[in-house]
């Protein structure tokens, strides 16, 4: 099983937003559980959610650039 550390940047298997793991300690009303708590900027919110362990993988540090046309 993959542990993700606090701040470590990350993403879902099948794609999507690069989100930021959030430390263990806010997350004490579900001990010992298989989630990750993680949160992302989208439409200058910022937005938490867990997430299983199965279903993230590490994100690239730099972001990819896009078209650089």
């Amino acid at each position: 099983m993959t542990t993700f550390e606090p701040g470590a940047r990350v993403r879902l298997r099948s794609g999507g937003k690069i989100m930021v793991v959030r430390p263990g300690s806010t997350i004490s009303q579900l001990p010992d559980t298989l989630l990750v708590l993680c949160e992302y900027r989208a439409k200058n919110r910022l937005v938490q959610g867990f997430y299983a362990a199965r279903d993230l993988i590490p994100a690239p540090r730099e972001p990819m650039p896009s078209n650089p046309g």
